[in-house]
């Protein structure tokens, strides 16, 4: 029978991915800790996904699924798993990503014995693409979230972020800060920003891997898609929440390489205005900007898997 009360509820949106599916969620019922039921919110018509999901079930009757009559996007799925969540505590899980065994027991223990009323608590992540594997984030976080995640020294987004299924926090705060709806990109940060910002509200974070990360970019995730203009009007909405510095520092870090990937260099004068204007731009931050659209973006890639070997010669010595 399932846990009419769990200790934490797990929630996975999907669509489409029964095979990816079925690894995370396999990941889940496999933790050290089994007072836990699983909540997986299948956006939108998908009778594979149904199917593999009843299979699941029979087997181990902690999970659950909620079948969305229509498509409704990454950030109103996880709400509405998060409103049939009756753990005391929500974790959040991607449904191509895939959890160690003692990432819940370990995160839950720092929860725990946190000083904050409701701690958010995130960790390490093994980022594992087709040709390479390498531990993120490279710095440790701090707050002000934005100022941490988009004050970057470096053109590699895995220095510094607080990957969504790292995220394990009271259930009380996701109901009191739900996902913004209807947001097709930065689900996380937008999220992250606005919870820090609550009173009581603080970080934990476990400086060890916990949770394995499949970054294939071959798989037409929406929230991936690049445009640099629907972000530009996201975080100018987001304005009054972030410093001037991180304000920059999002559009001539972040949103310069989402525009010169595209080659669209109308952009340029733009976010280089918006910057100046709006923000307070950091030396690095506009040394950066330039070698984005000037340094070709093969030789990013590679000075980035130079950087990232130390990392992971570490974790496979480990």
């Amino acid at each position: 029978m399932p846990y009419c009360n769990p200790l934490v509820t797990v929630v996975i949106p999907t669509h489409n991915r029964p095979n990816l599916l079925e690894r995370a969620v396999r990941s889940v019922l496999l933790q050290t800790i089994a007072d836990l039921e699983v909540i997986v919110v299948v956006d939108g018509p998908d009778s594979s996904t149904v199917s593999a999901l009843e299979a699941m079930q029979s087997a181990d009757p902690r999970l659950r699924f909620l079948a969305l009559p229509q498509n409704v996007g990454g950030s109103d799925a996880r709400n509405a798993g998060i409103e049939g969540a009756k753990g005391k505590w929500i974790a959040l899980l991607d449904d191509d990503d895939e959890w160690l065994p003692q990432k819940l027991e370990k995160q839950l223990a720092l929860g725990k014995s946190s000083s904050h009323s409701s701690p958010v608590i995130s960790c390490e992540i093994i980022a594992r693409t087709p040709t390479e594997e390498y531990i993120a984030p490279r710095r440790k976080p701090f707050l002000p979230f934005a100022d941490y995640s988009w004050g970057r020294r470096s053109f590699f987004r895995s220095e510094g972020t607080l990957y969504c299924p790292t995220l394990v926090a009271p259930s009380a705060l996701f109901r009191t800060c739900r996902f913004t709806s209807g947001l097709r990109r930065h689900q996380d940060w937008d999220w992250l920003i606005r919870a820090f910002a609550l009173p009581g509200v603080g970080l934990e974070f476990i400086s060890e891997p916990l949770v394995v990360c499949h970054l294939e970019e071959n798989r037409g995730i929406v929230s991936r898609a690049p445009d640099w203009r629907y972000s530009l009007d996201w975080v100018n909405s987001m304005q009054s929440c972030v410093s001037q510095e991180a304000y920059a520092a999002f559009l001539l870090t972040n949103l310069s390489l989402t525009a010169s990937k595209l080659g669209d260099w109308s952009a340029f004068i733009p976010l280089l205005n918006s910057a100046f204007r709006k923000g307070k731009p950091r030396a690095v931050h506009l040394v950066m900007y330039l070698g984005t659209w000037l340094l070709p973006m093969n030789l990013r890639g590679f000075t980035g898997r130079i950087l990232r070997g130390g990392a992971k010669k570490n974790f496979q010595n480990g």
